[in-house]
């Protein structure tokens, strides 16, 4: 009768630890923000071209407090990507968000999701008195 009750007792804490083993000691973060522009846009007269997103990711290998890049974030490429996606030379109303899922406590995802409207720069606004 005894070796029933910790025999059960060690089924609780096996299936109250088991999400634990499953996901490996993972862990998740994440990061939103806003910008209005990625280049400065004040004088200038443009177009919208429309609307756009993408997302890029890359690893890491992380040991405490020290990160070891296994490559260069490729957010310049995402920005690239979404001025090719509509032709257009600016960004604007960029809404941005980044994550962060840490794997065995050693090697770290990141990704960077980006949104914003392409612009095409027509020219510059004459100012008064030109």
């Amino acid at each position: 009768m005894r070796r029933f009750k910790s025999d059960r007792a060690a089924k609780i804490i096996l299936v109250a630890l088991l999400p634990l083993l499953l996901s490996g000691g993972a862990c998740v973060t994440a990061s939103v923000g806003m910008a209005t522009s990625n280049i400065p846009l004040e004088g200038k007269e443009y177009r919208v071209l429309g609307a756009a997103e993408t997302m890029v990711e890359w690893w890491n290998v992380d040991l405490g407090i020290v990160g070891i890049p296994l490559q260069t974030p490729p957010v310049d490429d995402a920005v690239r990507e979404l001025l090719r996606q509509k032709g257009g030379n600016a960004l604007i109303n960029i809404r941005y968000s980044t994550d962060k899922w840490v794997f065995l406590f050693i090697i770290s995802r990141y990704r960077f999701h980006i949104q914003a409207d392409v612009v095409k720069v027509t020219g510059r606004r004459k100012r008064e008195g030109e």
